[in-house]
């Protein structure tokens, strides 16, 4: 029998390289022949793989695809038509890559655009801190407040070079927060200073992130500050330092000396603050809005000094009762203007002299008040405060005696000085809220 003919290779070598082939494909099934397209040469799993197409068109697309995914050593690819340029859609191949499994481009897309504002709607934050200080004004902030809120964020943009508001992030604002100091300019600020500082910068940006079109806002869709931790009411006041109180001895000779100061100036001002515990801010505060109107609301006949809604810290009306001791200081120095000329500075120069703390004033009334009358609520009233916050800070502060000469220091004009009145009465009814 003779030696067939040899058969020619049509296939490529199962170790070749080539590329991958297409031809024309014939076979037979149950008697019927079927033209179909082969396309064979690349490996799956380590196996030889092939697959039939009708038509050649397919055979060929497929071939080429398969032909790619050989030659690039990276991910899989596919073959469309696309308006991209190869610089897009490079950009686009590593947005899907950095996003991963995570997240979509388009929703990617659209958290950006919903985050971000546009380059020609961007605002600095000096800029945006001059219309929301505008707007705190407008809306009957106190003088020493916004002059607190500027002076916050102007340290923020200070810090951050007056950046857009929306680039503002929660590390950097975080960062800001923890590098504020105490007033020697070393020690770090205390923890009540933290959260003033935060609770200021969050109104702000909770400001900036509203809807206003007369200001063009928003200015920001994110509040960097929102997340940042606040120290609780605890942690402050752990850090506190301990009430300040005058005694009344020490007291005594204070008032003694300012009567014999500038022809007793600053007497009756200060017999407000001590014995009526009206709070001591001499520029802004109560004290000098009540200077403004010292004949309106300050009643010697009916006994009461009336401290309306716009005067009071708290925006809440109430009324003191005059003491028969402070009676005494307000009709000695009757003709004397409550807040005199040069009042700030006079004001600083005698806190300095005799060291007092901002706030001793106010605690000498209302701890001498409890101590000598045991009333929480009466005092509360009086003072502007909650009964919670008389009974944590001032209660059994100090003992009733001392409440007693507190509320029984008077003028003798005869030799200048303060003394201690004989005949003061300090029952509850002379200490009583109308």
């Amino acid at each position: 029998m003779s030696k067939g003919k040899k058969r020619t290779r049509i296939t490529s070598s199962k170790n070749s390289a080539s590329k991958i082939t297409v031809r024309a494909h014939q076979y037979q099934k149950r008697g019927v022949y079927y033209d179909t397209w082969l396309v064979q040469g690349w490996k799956e799993n380590g196996k030889w793989q092939k697959k039939q197409f009708k038509s050649e068109d397919e055979a060929k697309s497929f071939a080429s695809t398969k032909q790619i995914e050989k030659v690039n050593t990276g991910r899989k690819q596919d073959l469309h038509l696309t308006s991209l340029n190869e610089s897009q859609l490079r950009e686009a191949e590593d947005a899907i890559k950095s996003l991963g499994d995570s997240y979509t481009i388009k929703q990617a897309i659209e958290y950006f655009l919903k985050n971000h504002r546009h380059p020609e709607q961007r605002i600095a934050i000096s800029s945006a801190m001059r219309i929301y200080l505008d707007d705190c004004e407008n809306e009957g902030t106190r003088t020493r407040t916004i002059t607190q809120k500027r002076l916050i964020i102007e340290k923020l943009f200070a810090t951050l070079d007056d950046c857009d508001v929306d680039n503002v992030t929660k590390e950097q604002a975080e960062a800001f927060l923890r590098n504020l100091r105490g007033k020697d300019g070393v020690s770090k600020a205390t923890r009540k200073t933290w959260n003033n500082c935060r609770n200021e910068l969050n109104h702000f940006f909770k400001w900036a992130g509203e809807s206003d079109l007369s200001t063009n806002r928003p200015y920001t869709f994110q509040n960097p500050i929102e997340a940042i931790k606040t120290f609780t009411a605890r942690q402050v006041a752990d850090q506190r330092k301990p009430i300040a109180v005058t005694p009344p001895d020490k007291l005594m000779r204070r008032f003694s000396a300012l009567m014999s100061w500038k022809g007793g100036d600053m007497a009756k001002f200060f017999a407000l603050l001590y014995f009526a515990g009206i709070r001591p801010d001499a520029e802004h505060g109560e004290i000098a809005k009540l200077g403004k109107r010292e004949k309106e609301l300050i009643n010697l006949e009916t006994r009461t000094i009336h401290i309306p809604a716009n005067v009071s810290k708290t925006k809440e009306a109430r009324q003191v009762y005059i003491c028969d001791n402070l009676l005494a200081w307000l009709k000695a120095y009757e003709d004397r203007p409550l807040i005199p000329s040069n009042h700030g500075r006079m004001m600083r120069r005698v806190r300095k002299a005799f060291k007092i703390s901002h706030d001793e004033t106010r605690h000498s009334f209302i701890s001498y008040h409890v101590a000598l009358h045991r009333s929480l609520g009466d005092v509360a009233l009086q003072a502007g405060n909650s009964e919670s916050m008389v009974k944590k800070h001032y209660l059994n502060l100090r003992p009733a005696e001392e409440g007693t000469n507190f509320f029984s220091i008077v003028p003798d004009m005869k030799t200048g000085k303060a003394v201690y009145a004989e005949n003061v009465t300090t029952t509850e009814a002379n200490l009583r809220v109308i």
